[in-house]
């Protein structure tokens, strides 16, 4: 059974205009997840920390970030074409976690 985006939830908006949403799923973020939304931007991944920590910055201008083994991450959308990033991250996400 693919991993499924379980809940969608809007945490924060920041002072600069953007924002913050938590996504839950069905299965935890592994490192075979975690890479393939890191593709074609930069990662940052911690491992040696008590929590793995990773943290993902997209071309788009999305900062992705979570723990390693948990069954959530949370994504801030910049301020400008927010809502089109959010649905196309949403749209990548769906595709990429249906083959996982």
């Amino acid at each position: 059974m693919p991993m499924t985006i379980v809940k969608i939830n809007k945490l924060e908006d920041c002072f600069d205009g953007s924002y913050i949403y938590k996504y839950e799923f069905s299965k935890i973020v592994d490192e075979r997840v975690m890479n393939a939304i890191a593709e074609g931007g930069r990662l940052q991944y911690f491992p040696m920390f008590s929590k793995p920590f990773y943290k993902i910055y997209t071309r788009e201008g999305l900062q992705i970030k979570g723990i390693l083994g948990e069954y959530d991450l949370e994504v801030t959308f910049p301020i400008t074409d927010q809502f089109e990033k959010k649905k196309n991250f949403e749209e990548f996400l769906r595709l990429l976690l249906s083959r996982h």
